[in-house]
């Protein structure tokens, strides 16, 4: 009997069979075709040629590994991820209008090195487009470093805060969005081995204490009929997921909207372009292959005089030797030509530059047109574009840590006593701006901007990428050591060697507005009607009736 595709073979009547099979008929049907995947998987890996590589089909976790093969193995991808990683993220630090808070989150980075957590971070959103991370949270306290600005002695105010203490990145290949995200709701289940669910079981029965395992982990999670068939569809277990604890546990991902599960992954656009370029890679491989592996022809005779057979049996065993000894004695007869293919073509740089001057663009989110053949990218098109995609995703970026580490901060019941009517501080990188281009005419606008006191000079510093705490320190230790002196510096706008106070030129005895003279100058001639003229109280012509 056949039902639901399953066949009995097992000797027992249909209707004992059938209502237990069928069930599970749903079941072993994608056990299957799990099997038939990893088994085109396997052979597709036995070959010594890769031309399958960036063929991903229409699943986000294919999709995010062949992501992750782009940025371990391509030049122009991994090129990308580190440089962009290095333009955007020099430091980050908190900010707020109470200098004490400000300095207290900012212990928190250094004990959370968050320079490197964001680093990590911009890594995971550039490769997969979604970024899981895990929080761990502890009591701590911290003093508020520095002096007080009215005394100058140290301070000594202390806040005992529970706060985040670790940062952990999950792999994106192994959570599963679960639920329904009406409304922005993010549910994160882990696809658990058979161990970690029996870990969690006897964790809930309270026969294993596991502090990592309590704090992320909830329950088993249970799908519907529905959703489990979808995500089986997927390649995920349904009856492997354990949810995880949205107080710990958050996904950061790029703009996606609520109904889809999964964000687009960023580097799909590039597949085509890195299929086609390993596709190139493949030929030219089997070129160099094929002339390393050449055919040796050996031609005994001519058209007018032929070889006997004698001299070809002859000639077949010599070969034999000669190819350990290359010692070839014959007479004219004997023609020796090397067959392999034209290396005309092959690794030509015009063919890879085209390939990868498009796959750069497309991973910088670069604006290019091509037209008639030239290349018209501009400072405006490319440069600046690309620095306000860094900048967009910095921004958003800013606003997950906002909420999720210092609003939590503040707002969290255990931290209700420390921090009284104060707003969260805000998260501020370095540099500032993202500056690609040099555009002589922005710097002289924000020059401009601070000489009319607009701009501070903290921002002004770190728009040219510079930390005000740490040019001030320098500043005092050149003053106080005398290299000022030895260099003689001098502060700007002040002449070589005056000794003026802030650069300031001295001020002239001279008030312009009063036409007056230097000393020394000497006097105008006085016409004879100015002499003549009547004055006003202050000693001035009328110039009135």
């Amino acid at each position: 009997m056949e039902q639901n595709r399953v066949v009995n073979a097992s000797g027992l009547p249909d209707d004992v069979v059938g209502p237990a099979v069928g069930g599970l008929s749903q079941n072993i049907g994608r056990e299957l075709a799990r099997w038939v995947d990893d088994m085109r998987a396997s052979a597709r890996r036995s070959s010594i040629f890769d031309r399958a590589g960036y063929s991903a089909p229409d699943n986000p976790y294919s999709q995010m590994a062949v992501a992750r093969r782009a940025v371990s193995t391509d030049d122009i991808v991994a090129g990308v991820a580190d440089v962009t990683e290095a333009l955007a993220f020099q430091g980050v630090h908190w900010e707020s209008a109470n200098p004490d808070i400000a300095d207290v989150f900012n212990q928190i980075n250094g004990d959370l090195n968050m320079d490197e957590v964001m680093r990590v971070w911009h890594r995971e959103e550039f490769t997969y487009s979604q970024t899981i991370i895990g929080m761990w949270w502890e009591q701590k306290k911290y003093t508020v470093r520095g002096e007080s600005p009215d005394s100058g002695a140290k301070r000594r105010k202390t806040y005992d805060l529970y706060v985040p203490t670790g940062f952990t990145f999950l792999d994106p290949l192994k959570v599963v969005p679960v639920g329904t995200n009406i409304f922005g709701g993010d549910r994160l289940a882990w696809q658990a081995t058979q161990f970690e669910i029996q870990q969690v079981q006897l964790l809930s029965q309270g026969t294993l204490i596991d502090p990592v395992m309590s704090r992320f982990f909830l329950a088993p999670y249970i799908p519907d009929q529905w959703e489990a068939d979808h995500l089986a569809s997927l390649g995920v277990d349904p009856r492997r997921l354990i949810e995880l604890n949205p107080t710990n546990v958050f996904r950061h991902s790029v703009t996606r909207p609520d109904y889809e599960r999964f964000p687009d992954i960023r580097l799909k656009a590039a597949f085509g372009l890195l299929d086609l370029k390993q596709q190139l890679m493949e030929a030219d491989r089997v070129n160099l292959v094929g002339a390393a592996n050449y055919i040796l022809l050996v031609r005994k005779g001519t058209e007018k005089d032929p070889a006997l057979q004698q001299e070809v049996d002859a000639l077949q065993e010599n070969f034999k030797v000669v190819a350990k000894v290359p010692v070839i004695i014959s007479d004219h007869r004997l023609e020796i030509d090397i067959i392999t293919p034209k290396q005309d073509m092959v690794l030509s740089a015009e063919k890879y530059d085209t390939l990868d001057r498009r796959i750069l663009a497309r991973c910088l989110g670069a604006l290019t047109v091509a037209s008639s053949g030239q290349r018209n990218e501009t400072s405006l098109t490319v440069a600046r574009g690309v620095a306000r995609l860094l900048e967009s995703r910095r921004h958003m970026m800013k606003r997950s840590l906002e909420s999720r580490m210092a609003k939590a901060i503040v707002e969290h019941p255990l931290n209700a006593s420390q921090f009284k009517n104060e707003e969260p501080p805000n998260l501020a990188f370095t540099p500032r701006n993202v500056q690609l281009d040099a555009d002589s005419q922005v710097v002289q606008a924000v020059m401009a901007l601070r000489t009319q006191k607009e701009l501070s000079r903290e921002s002004i510093l770190e728009y040219f990428g510079f930390d005000q705490e740490v040019e001030a320190m320098r500043r005092e230790f050149e003053k106080e050591s005398g290299l000022d002196d030895t260099f003689g510096t001098v502060v700007p706008f002040t002449a070589s060697g005056a000794d003026t106070p802030n650069g300031t030129p001295p001020a002239s005895s001279v008030d312009g507005a009063k036409g007056g003279r230097p000393t020394g100058g000497g006097s105008s001639p006085q016409s004879p009607q100015a002499q003549t003229k009547p004055k006003t109280a202050s000693g001035n012509p009328k110039t009135g009736a």
